[in-house]
């Protein structure tokens, strides 16, 4: 076995050809020894594209090192892996344990992140802060990539009620992380078509409000994406990119600061200090949330069901029919997911494709929040889960939500809702685009 070792900004970089066996493993914990004696050493990446075995030994040196780096709060991520290799790995029940990346580039950005963490961790009363008047934000850098919105459809089909079998995709529950929408699930097309309903995807987590009539969410929180189950959709909005910010916020507001208000807020810091603001940002947050309104549409908008006036759904004479809004809270005191994307309508938004921009953003009747901001959310509900004074990980803060929380409800969220703290992952959007991921037809 060749082994090639290499520190790179706190990064141990091993990259190995030949077999992983008994003996290998044995030179390999050596090397390992050698520089992890380095106490600056936080996270390791393992190229194994040129291994072609890996034996039971070898693992044990890999999970020695991964329990190591585990120590000083740091992270092993494997790139490369042959079939066999990553077969051995899944059958020993340790895929969960080792995050896989198909080059090394992407290894080292999650390697960076984890350094930035902890880092932000360690130096958190040091973060740059901004006090505003509804509340304290506490900034923690995110992702380099340009955050995109990735756009399957158009709302004015949702709109008009003009959704048609042709208009439907289906898409993998690992390509629509952070995604709001129309949708369902079922494996025929009667299963989901007639009853589709407000839709959004968080964490893993498919959940959506089906139209037939019982108000009850329902939703799939997959171990593993097998491709086999897939969401069905005939309009999604997806952040694609990462998220630039992570922001820990506190409201100073009694009662809570409403969602209006906290775009409105990160508009304004926005156009201060990030020169990649356009105007639209993307959010997903874990809330803590002190009242909740939503609203749900009733009616699955397919053309069979197409107001017989021919105007939108959301039209005075057809709202009533198709839609109930929350005149008083919902919910209070309760955990919330929310993801969503807003506008500031004061920005010069011909920055952007405008049939992209439009095929996204609509007026819901229900929302008063104001003429300078276009906002469209969606939340799923939890019972009230304790939030970490400190957080640095959006993923892992709203995989525990899902995991462990009491799941409540899911509905679209009115821009009056409130939220007293959250943990905020905020993409500045460059780009509307087409979403390539969806698998069209059923």
């Amino acid at each position: 076995m060749k082994i090639n070792s290499r520190l790179e900004n706190k990064t141990l970089v091993l990259s190995l050809q030949g077999r992983l066996d008994a003996f290998h493993g044995g030179e390999l914990q050596k090397v390992i020894d050698q520089n992890m004696s380095d106490q600056q050493v936080i996270c390791a990446v393992m190229d194994m594209s040129g291994v072609d075995y890996l034996s039971s030994a070898g693992l044990r040196v890999i999970l020695a090192l991964y329990k190591n780096l585990r120590k000083r709060d740091g992270s092993l991520v494997l790139t490369g892996l042959q079939d066999y290799c990553r077969d051995v790995i899944e059958m020993a029940g340790f895929t969960p344990t080792l995050p896989q990346f198909s080059s090394a580039d992407e290894a080292l950005a999650f390697c960076r992140q984890v350094i930035t963490e902890k880092n932000c961790l360690e130096n958190w009363d040091a973060l740059e802060t901004f006090k505003a008047d509804c509340g304290t934000f506490r900034f923690i850098p995110g992702s380099r990539e340009p955050g995109v919105v990735l756009v399957m459809g158009d709302v004015k089909d949702v709109l008009y009620s003009r959704v048609s079998a042709n208009h439907l995709c289906s898409k993998k529950f690992s390509e629509t992380e952070y995604s709001i929408g129309l949708g369902g699930l079922g494996n025929q097309l009667e299963d989901y078509y007639p009853i589709m309903g407000e839709m959004m995807t968080i964490g893993g987590t498919m959940v959506w409000l089906p139209t037939d009539g019982h108000d009850t969410p329902d939703f799939l929180i997959p171990k593993k994406d097998t491709g086999q189950i897939t969401l069905r959709t005939g309009f999604n909005v997806s952040i694609s990119g990462g998220f630039n910010e992570l922001m820990m916020f506190d409201s100073s507001e009694e009662g809570g600061t409403t969602i209006t208000t906290l775009y409105r807020t990160l508009f304004q810091m926005a156009r201060c200090r990030r020169p990649d603001f356009h105007g639209v940002i993307a959010l997903a947050i874990r809330a803590q949330m002190s009242s909740v309104f939503g609203s749900g549409i009733l009616k699955s908008p397919i053309v069979d069901f197409a107001p017989i006036n021919g105007e939108m759904v959301t039209a005075p004479s057809n709202s009533a029919d198709w839609f109930e809004f929350d005149h008083t809270p919902r919910h209070t005191d309760v955990t919330g997911l929310i993801c969503g994307v807003g506008a500031d309508l004061t920005a010069d938004l011909n920055y952007y494709d405008q049939d992209m921009f439009n095929a996204v953003f609509y007026i819901n009747p229900a929302n008063v929040g104001g003429n300078d901001l276009q906002l469209h959310n969606h939340a799923v509900v939890f019972n009230q889960m304790p939030m970490a004074s400190k957080a640095v990980n959006l993923e892992k803060e709203i995989r525990n939500i899902v995991d462990n929380g009491e799941f409540i409800d899911m509905r679209h969220l009115l821009d009056s809702s409130a939220i007293n703290r959250g943990f905020l992952g905020v993409s500045y959007i460059q780009e509307f685009r087409p979403d390539p991921k969806g698998t069209r037809g059923i």
